[in-house]
């Protein structure tokens, strides 16, 4: 029996997904494929590990701003900027946030508080 048939549109399928991007060989799971939202898992944002960490606001500071710009930033698109650096919780960050609660059905405060990080966090 020949294989080049199969060869030749095993190459073809290789040469296709590499053209639109690979995804055609992307296996996703059907736990991930049945979810409304992305999974944050995996994502690196430097989380402290304090359930919920401590409510930033404008003014704050710190490790624990850099795991809510981080979040805000995969969620909203906001990127830090030379005015608004990375670790300091800033007007952008807190329209981010205002934006992000009001889509997620929270109290609108411009505050990363606790409901604010359950629902940042996806838990």
């Amino acid at each position: 029996m020949n294989s080049l048939p199969t060869r030749t549109a095993a190459r073809a399928a290789l040469i296709a997904s590499l053209l639109i991007g690979g995804s055609a060989l992307t296996a996703v799971p059907a736990a991930a494929a049945a979810a409304d939202e992305p999974d944050i898992t995996g994502l690196s944002c430097g989380f402290d590990n304090r359930n919920p960490p401590p409510t930033v606001q404008v003014g704050s500071t710190g490790r624990t701003v850099r795991e809510a710009q981080c979040l805000l930033n995969f969620w909203t698109g906001l990127r830090t900027t030379e005015e608004e650096p990375e670790g300091v919780f800033g007007p952008d960050a807190a329209s981010a946030t205002r934006h992000f609660q009001g889509v997620r059905g929270i109290p609108v405060t411009g505050a990363v508080d606790a409901a604010t990080w359950g629902e940042l966090r996806h838990s």
